[in-house]
């Protein structure tokens, strides 16, 4: 089975993956190029509306981003729309790594703040960002900090001052549960990651202070160093073999074999062959006092 292109764009607020988009630009400007703004959003929402949910209330917050990134494709000017918060983690996966992605996310929680928060765990992604040590913390593509982890106050600073100026993001400014899958139409999991050559990719499909929903593509021989984590963490295997290692017992799981990583207690996972998982970590929030 094809996997299915899925491309990430903004739409008021959030980022929402769209199926075959690419594709229906390349389509529309070959035969529309000529049509109005208005209608080049009609048709293109037409278009994508057969392979994508499109609730009928906001098809044209969507027809807006889709004639936006339209005109990005076809090298026309565009007038981008206010950010919402990006939020970078850099780090491998140790402890104090792990601990500063869950403190970034009780403090989102806390502040009641929105935002695209991503752990960037693979060595050679993390150097592109020409920092200087793990872990890094980056907001809206600006280093806050290398090699520490900042207090709840300095957190609290830079995400409420990058968010002050920013748009509330209209009719599509509304809570996000799960990201990066389409809506409303089935899905195979195992074709939702590819692997790479020598890395281990990942598409985060839900993350908060309670819960994070994770599907990871290792080539064999990669893996996750040892490390802790603050919940129970759920791996259910989709594709291939990998060993598994909690606090110095190691077992082997294969394709439709769970495991579970008891919370706190040492694990890491190593792909004997190239293998594909979905981790569920779930978590006791915490709240934090300023």
């Amino acid at each position: 089975m094809t996997t299915p292109e899925v491309t990430q764009i903004k739409i008021g607020k959030h980022m929402f993956g769209i199926i075959g988009l690419a594709d229906a630009i390349a389509d529309i400007a070959a035969e529309h190029a000529d049509k109005a703004e208005d209608e080049l959003a009609r048709l293109l929402v037409e278009r994508l509306g057969r392979r994508n949910y499109i609730p009928d209330n906001v098809k044209d917050v969507y027809g807006q981003a889709f004639v936006r990134e339209y005109k990005k494709a076809c090298g026309l000017q565009v007038v981008e729309e206010p950010e919402g918060l990006t939020i970078k983690v850099l780090g491998a996966g140790c402890n104090v790594c792990d601990s500063l992605e869950n403190t970034i996310m009780e403090t989102l929680a806390v502040l009641d703040l929105p935002a695209d928060l991503e752990h960037v765990r693979d060595p050679d992604q993390i150097a592109r960002y020409g920092v200087s040590g793990t872990p890094a913390l980056i907001i809206d593509g600006q280093v806050k900090c290398v090699g520490r982890s900042p207090s709840f106050a300095e957190l609290r600073e830079w995400l409420q001052g990058n968010v002050d100026n920013k748009d509330t993001g209209g009719e599509m400014d509304k809570q996000v549960f799960i990201k990066n899958i389409p809506f409303s139409e089935p899905h195979k999991l195992a074709d939702l990651v590819n692997y790479e050559e020598g890395r281990v990719v990942s598409r985060t499909l839900a993350q908060n202070p309670a819960l994070s929903l994770t599907l990871f593509a290792f080539d064999a021989g990669e893996g996750v160093s040892t490390h802790t984590a603050p919940g129970d963490a759920l791996v259910q295997v989709l594709d291939g073999e990998a060993t598994i290692d909690i606090d110095g017992q190691e077992m082997v799981a294969g394709p439709g074999e769970v495991v579970v990583m008891p919370a706190n207690v040492p694990h890491a996972v190593t792909a004997v062959q190239r293998f594909k998982m979905i981790l569920t970590v779930v978590k006791q929030p915490v709240t934090i006092k300023s």
